[in-house]
């Protein structure tokens, strides 16, 4: 072993827990906003120079190759931020297992790939499948150790690790996308961010891992990461149903289509950010009291930032897709005004989830999840065949607002939380957010469309939406304004 590891355990800091979770919450905000910001800049810049049909080319290749990937799943890392004392010996089996999949996956989706297009009927997917499937093998490389930097809340160096592939796929596609003008920059820009990826995940934490597998050990973390590996299948298909239903009843334009639809919505989630209160909401699992304060500030400073955004791009939507991506992709329109609704919501369900997690028991969110499945494809089908796209979306929706309303309802009776309590923690975002959009809409019907007025309408919803929640501090003592008065003092 190398000393540089310091016998991989960390100890806890003079840093309290809260302090050492606000910091790491603050990184992990940082990344997802350069994240988002790459990710937006990236979508408007290829959507410019790339067809629906080349989006919706990439959608099916990636669902195919996150298939084998998501069934392959083991929940050993889960279980190792959750697992308390040292975790040192169960590095080296872990890593062999995470590797030994990657190299299966790999294989399978090599010799599946003509058989996976023939099912999809796009025979242009066959090579870009395996290009797909030798990704999934570097990342079967990545360094296991970097499962401390979420253990021991060292969010800093976790941006570093993940922005690294951000910025790769991101200089990558663009550059790809500006010579050849097909979905080739999409997957070789996907390939050059897993690679980046991987090397720098043995710069910010030098661990050699070796081959070698306890299979005692194994078993041990496979105990907490069996209901994760259930509740990352149900995931998948939950992610994935919209998109294998889209493209058998629509086909590979309407996929592209619907895939814009959901890529500005997805700078609604938050998951990354929350993911901090993982491993804090661990450290404290066996105390209720502190567990229901955490979980409840955890949920508020969330609604208080995701609320404006997705009220913002319910209303502006219509301009920034004719502004921004072009009027080919109009047919995006209610699909992305019904996901930003969805993805928003559905972070109450991501928080419960973490927290049910730390306190091991994953089967709830597995539960739940199983049952927004259930319901999004009883819907899908009528759906899409009536409202085509939009349909979809529609599906996503009212799978979501069922699945969030029992976790949350279960967090409630494990917390020992009242419901007006939790209701009093998001319900004044709720209102400004709605009033902000309101008055956003009647302002653009005054506004020529173009730029500047454009960004005077998110100028001006920002500004309605911060005196709201001023107001909202001093007549109903919200305590917004105090909440992130205290995560930001914690920062220093």
């Amino acid at each position: 072993m190398f000393n540089s590891i310091k016998n991989f355990s960390i100890s806890e800091s003079s840093e309290s827990l809260s302090k050492k979770t606000a910091k790491g919450s603050f990184w992990l905000l940082i990344f997802r906003i350069f994240d988002q910001s790459f990710g937006l800049i990236g979508t408007i810049l290829l959507a410019r120079l790339l067809a629906p049909s080349d989006f919706g080319l990439f959608g099916i290749t990636l669902m195919a190759a996150s298939f084998l990937d998501t069934f392959s799943q083991t929940g050993f890392q889960p279980a190792l931020v959750h697992k308390k004392g040292d975790i040192r010996p169960y590095l080296d089996t872990s890593f062999t297992i995470q590797a030994l999949r990657g190299f299966l996956i790999a294989l399978i989706v090599f010799v599946s790939a003509p058989y996976v297009a023939i099912f999809f009927r796009v025979e242009a997917a066959v090579p870009i499948l395996r290009v797909m499937g030798f990704a999934i093998f570097i990342q079967g490389l990545e360094n296991i150790a970097t499962i401390y930097l979420s253990k021991e809340l060292q969010f800093k160096t976790y941006f570093i690790y993940q922005i690294s592939g951000t910025f790769a796929k991101f200089f990558i596609s663009v550059i790809l996308a500006l010579i050849f003008r097909n979905v080739w920059a999409l997957v070789i820009g996907f390939l050059a961010g897993t690679i980046m990826r991987c090397l720098v995940s043995y710069i910010v934490y030098f661990y050699k891992p070796r081959l070698s597998f306890d299979i005692i050990k194994a078993k041990e973390l496979f105990g907490y990461g069996k209901w994760v590996f259930g509740s990352n299948i149900i995931s998948f298909f939950v992610t994935q149903i919209d998109n294998f239903f889209v493209q058998k009843l629509i086909g590979v334009a309407g996929l592209g289509f619907y895939q814009i639809a959901y890529k500005i919505p997805s700078i609604l989630n938050m998951e990354i950010l929350t993911a901090a209160a993982f491993p804090a909401y661990s450290k404290i699992q066996d105390n209720i009291s502190k567990l229901k304060e955490a979980y409840l500030k955890v949920i508020k400073i969330s609604f208080i930032i995701l609320m404006p955004m997705a009220s913002g791009i319910f209303v502006v939507a219509t301009d920034f897709i004719t502004l921004f991506l072009g009027q080919k992709w109009l047919p995006s329109l209610w699909p992305m005004r019904i996901l930003s609704l969805s993805v928003s919501i559905w972070m109450l369900a991501v928080v419960s989830n973490y927290m049910f997690l730390a306190i091991g028991k994953p089967n709830v969110t597995a539960k739940w999840t199983s049952i927004k499945l259930l319901i999004m494809f009883i819907l899908l089908y009528p759906l899409i065949l009536r409202y085509n796209i939009t349909g979809a979306s529609l599906a996503v929706l009212t799978g979501s607002l069922v699945a969030v309303f029992g976790l949350v309802f279960e967090a409630i009776k494990v917390l020992k939380c009242g419901l007006g309590q939790f209701i009093s923690s998001i319900i004044f975002s709720f209102i400004n957010a709605f009033i902000m959009a309101v008055a956003v809409y009647f302002l653009g019907k005054y506004l020529p469309v173009g730029i500047w007025s454009f960004l005077l309408t998110i100028l001006t919803g920002i500004l309605i939406y911060f005196l709201l929640t001023l107001i909202s501090d001093k007549i109903f003592n919200n305590k917004a304004f105090l909440l992130i008065k205290e995560s930001i003092s914690l920062l220093k």
